[in-house]
């Protein structure tokens, strides 16, 4: 049995429900697992680990008309750094160090990383950011800030760990002797939901301004019915039905949909894999990650992207929307047990076995 520190990043829903996942193999192979997190993460996870979640401050990003502000969130994380650190030195000292854990793990969270690295503890990183910097990619064209802030950010989110489980949906060549591709793992919920093929289309907004532009653009299409979660209201308005937030409804429609309509963040985006769901999507502007998603999704004929949702784009997806799902080798489709042996075989190298599971 192994002490484990696991620490998870607190912005991004895909943080906090993979380490659920994982943190449940682990307890079920013996081990002693502790969790450290911030934000919608501590809230998540505290309600199925109880005391086993310990809080603490991360790093956040500010969102401006509906995209990341380097510049507004490099000033509000500097102006509460400070506090933030000490906070977190505290803690570490007077409750994580006299723990004695025998491994970290951390899914992008960078203050545990820098603390297990001064303690010469094992760090083990397992996150789709580092996708970026640990992975050699197509090179396309993007915008060059959003590229250069995206990668010193990741680049910042780990210092030396001793392995990387990169989880993506695509292969690539990996630039390190240490770091590992491994699929997409998905929560029990959507595994344990059948798709079907229904009329409507999800939309998912991680913008909650805008519906009444929204709105305009997609009534264009009276014959097309629209779900649209985001907004957690629960209104008809002609062929668009906004929806209130419930994971089992939202999980549901999505295995029920004809297609999806999001942003191209990586815990949606695997979840349409694993229904075989046709997607549009729009990447936040600023993320060089979301860009990177939507980039592969289309050169794999898994969906289509645009940067920005009109008539002519939904027009344009609407007529495409039946157009097969190609088979393709270069795909990882999600698949929770593929990951669990990659991250089996990587925690066996590292001395921890994790064979009950």
């Amino acid at each position: 049995m192994a002490k484990i520190i696991y620490g998870v990043a607190g912005e991004g829903f895909g943080h906090s429900s993979r380490s659920h996942l994982i943190g449940q193999r682990l307890i079920a192979s013996g081990h002693d697992v502790t969790y450290i997190a911030s934000d919608k993460s501590y809230r998540y996870l505290e309600q199925y680990f109880g005391k086993q979640v310990i809080k603490i401050r991360g790093m956040f990003f500010v969102y401006q008309q509906g995209r990341i502000s380097p510049f507004k969130t490099f000033l509000a994380n500097t102006w509460k750094f400070p506090g933030t650190y000490w906070n977190n030195f505290k803690l570490f000292r007077e409750i994580i160090a006299p723990m004695q854990p025998d491994l970290v793990i951390t899914d992008f969270e960078p203050f545990i990383a820098t603390w297990a690295h001064r303690h010469k503890l094992p760090l083990l990183s397992v996150d789709h950011e580092h996708v970026l910097t640990k992975c050699d990619l197509d090179n396309f064209k993007c915008n060059p800030s959003a590229k250069f802030n995206s990668l010193l950010v990741t680049k910042s989110y780990r210092i030396r760990a001793a392995a990387h489980i990169v989880i993506n949906f695509f292969k690539t060549p990996v630039t390190t002797e240490t770091t590992y591709l491994a699929p997409p793992v998905v929560r029990p919920i959507v595994c344990q939901t059948q798709a079907t093929q229904g009329q409507h289309i999800v939309y998912y907004s991680t913008d909650r301004t805008g519906l009444d532009m929204l709105l305009a653009t997609l009534q264009n299409f009276p014959n097309q019915k629209f779900h649209i979660y985001g907004y957690d209201q629960h209104t008809g308005h002609g062929n668009c039905i906004l929806k209130k937030t419930s994971t089992e409804g939202f999980i549901a429609d999505l295995a029920s949909s004809k297609a999806v309509i999001a942003s191209a963040g990586f815990s949606l985006l695997s979840e349409c894999l694993y229904f075989r769901k046709k997607m549009l999507l729009l990447p936040i502007l600023g993320q060089y990650e979301q860009i990177v998603n939507s980039h592969y999704v289309e050169k794999l004929k898994l969906g289509y992207s645009s940067h920005t949702l009109n008539k002519e784009v939904v027009a344009n997806f609407l007529a495409r929307i039946d157009d097969p799902m190609e088979p393709q080798d270069q795909v990882l489709w999600p698949d929770n047990e593929k990951f669990f042996e990659v991250f089996g075989t990587v925690l066996n190298k590292m001395g921890h076995s994790i064979s009950k599971i």
